[in-house]
């Protein structure tokens, strides 16, 4: 295979993509009905559309229809450094190189920033001024909580689905795109990069107090954050299992058919424990292993994963409580807040912090209740598509119900009115997409330089051996939840190879989202190889008070599982002991 039938054109304007931080979004490739209609027609029309809100662009910049803000090759999903770094020309204080060091940090085989006389323009440069100064300023982020009220709606405004006819089914799945997750993008993204700043003044000034640590510890454990409520509710319904006995024995008889078992059963405890289930399924069941994969079964499909969480944490202590674990973290906030206060030189520097930290805590707590509503997005496309296919394989018109996910939207309409047929073809595209999850693609492409044909890139069996280091070795990341801690590694891949993590274990992994709880709720510290300090580990760890180091790079391969290490959440290095 040396290309895949998704795979964009890269652009001359903006022709710098990139894999660092990817697996953010996308760990694992995308199948085409993910990319060509959840992307190419929600994702990448409401992040030009942030864009334009925020000030930084015009809409005519942008290429038309599908807009360059990000890339796919070999349903890999890219990152678009090139726009990032004109906005690093255009926002007030900031510089392309600082785009640079958020995604490579020092790596000199990344093509070097190039000037171009479009990059610069002071009419964008005073807009963006207006909306970062907003973003420290005010104290509602308006837009963001009208948007939530409306999300709030949309599962109540949801179409029977059964009754609609399969055509029907083909429209309400494209309408939701247009709208609810091509505006879902558009918040989330404002919200992301306002979220920066005040983060961004606290490190300025923090640093300049000789207190950097401080700048990372003064965001910990905020609570009232979504994906952190999340954990909570886990945790309750752990408790509910540890504490009773029925409940016990039905989990030691594994959780895989329990839904059955507790529909059968008549013991009051089963009975509030399927009540309380199904009240989390209605509030958390959107979500999912991959969030923005429309093929990714969501937790309300595939009840078994959370079950399959609970039965991990009811073997935890109370100690390991998330409340119990975050007060630690809110001391170690209010002290840093204290300090930074306390050595500000003036009344103007301490004003303008204390401003900073508002806003910082303001915007993460409401990134990540926009970033549930954008799963929530995501959710009211897939349903009516899991649904649509599975009438299409009763009447043969698929193979399987999920090889709806393989075929492009183009091609939806003459697969739903038996004008053609493409089963075969959906076959043959999904043996073709497991050869592609087998692939390391590319870690940068650049417009005018060749990409090298899908089949020759490496196979991850090849490249996923873990060696570790040699003891003394330093490992840089950015730090990203306050805290030193020590322990023995336990190296990730997949969350399915690990059956338990012991308490106090350093997690190291690529990526984590809400599938990871369990391992999140008992680890000692995370180290992660991408992301940064808005990252689901991130925020999560600052949540429970543990150590946390994101953006190591090349971890998986320099720490071995076993090897004892040092974390240190606050400068971001990670320390081979032995």
């Amino acid at each position: 295979m040396k290309q895949w039938i998704t795979d964009t054109p890269s652009s001359t304007r903006f022709p710098l993509y990139t894999r660092a931080n990817a697996d953010e979004v996308g760990p694992t490739p995308f199948p085409p009905l993910t990319w060509t209609l959840a992307w190419e027609q929600g994702a990448i029309p409401g992040t030009v559309d942030a864009w334009v809100h925020l000030g930084g662009f015009r809409r005519e910049e942008f290429r038309d229809p599908v807009a360059e803000v990000y890339g796919c090759w070999g349903g890999y999903f890219y990152n678009q450094v090139s726009v990032g770094r004109v906005f690093g020309v255009r926002a007030p204080g900031a510089q392309p190189d600082d785009i640079d060091r958020t995604y490579f940090g020092s790596d000199p085989d990344v093509p070097r920033y190039v000037a171009d006389p479009r990059d610069a323009d002071d009419d964008r440069t005073e807009a963006l001024a207006a909306t970062l100064n907003a973003a420290l300023t005010q104290d509602r982020i308006t837009y963001a909580e009208d948007f939530l009220n409306e999300a709030r709606g949309w599962r109540s405004a949801r179409p029977q689905l059964h009754a609609l006819t399969e055509l029907e089914l083909l429209a309400h799945a494209r309408l939701a795109c247009a709208t609810y997750l091509r505006r879902a993008w558009d918040i989330y993204i404002q919200v992301t990069i306002s979220a920066s700043v005040g983060p961004g003044v606290t490190h300025a000034i923090a640093a300049e107090l000789d207190r950097p640590d401080a700048a990372v510890a003064a965001f910990t454990a905020l609570g009232d954050v979504e994906s952190a409520e999340t954990n909570r509710r886990v945790w309750e319904l752990s408790r509910m299992v540890s504490r009773s006995h029925s409940l016990t024995a039905a989990f030691d008889a594994g959780p895989a058919d329990l839904p059955k078992r507790m529909a059968t059963d008549s013991d009051p405890d089963l009975d509030a424990f399927r009540i309380s289930f199904d009240d989390f399924l209605t509030d958390y069941g959107h979500r999912s292993p991959h969030e923005y994969d429309l093929a990714s079964q969501s937790w309300d499909m595939r009840p078994e994963i959370v079950l399959d969480m609970i039965d991990r944490i009811r073997h935890q202590d109370e100690a390991q409580s998330p409340e119990s674990r975050a007060s630690g973290g809110s001391f170690m906030r209010e002290q840093a807040v204290a300090e930074l206060t306390r050595l500000a030189p003036n009344a103007e520097t301490a004003a303008t912090l204390i401003a900073a930290i508002s806003s910082g805590q303001r915007f993460f707590r409401m990134r990540e209740s926009i970033k549930d509503a954008l799963v929530r997005a995501v959710h009211e496309v897939r349903l009516p598509l899991v649904e649509l296919g599975q009438r299409l394989a009763t009447r043969h018109a698929l193979s399987s119900p999920l090889d709806i996910f393989y075929a492009l939207d183009t091609e939806l309409d003459e697969i739903v009115t038996g004008e053609a047929d493409f089963s075969a073809e959906l076959r043959a595209r999904v043996d073709q997409f497991d050869d592609l999850r087998r692939r390391v693609p590319p870690p940068i492409v650049m417009n005018g330089t060749p990409i090298a044909p899908i089949d020759t890139w490496p196979l991850r069996a090849d490249t996923s051996t873990a060696t570790g280091s040699a003891p003394g070795t330093l490992l840089s990341g950015i730090g990203a939840a306050p805290g030193v801690a020590e322990g023995p590694a336990r190296v990730v891949v997949d969350l399915a190879e690990v059956d338990d993590l012991d308490p106090g274990e350093i997690l190291v992994c690529a990526v984590t989202d809400p599938s990871w709880t369990p391992l999140l709720m008992v680890a000692g510290a995370v180290v992660c190889q991408v992301g940064a300090e808005g990252s689901h580990a991130a925020v999560i760890s600052r949540e429970l008070g543990i150590p946390c180091v994101m953006s190591v790079r090349n971890v998986l391969q320099k720490i071995a599982t076993g090897q004892q290490v040092r974390v240190n959440g606050a400068t971001g290095m990670v320390e081979i002991l032995t």
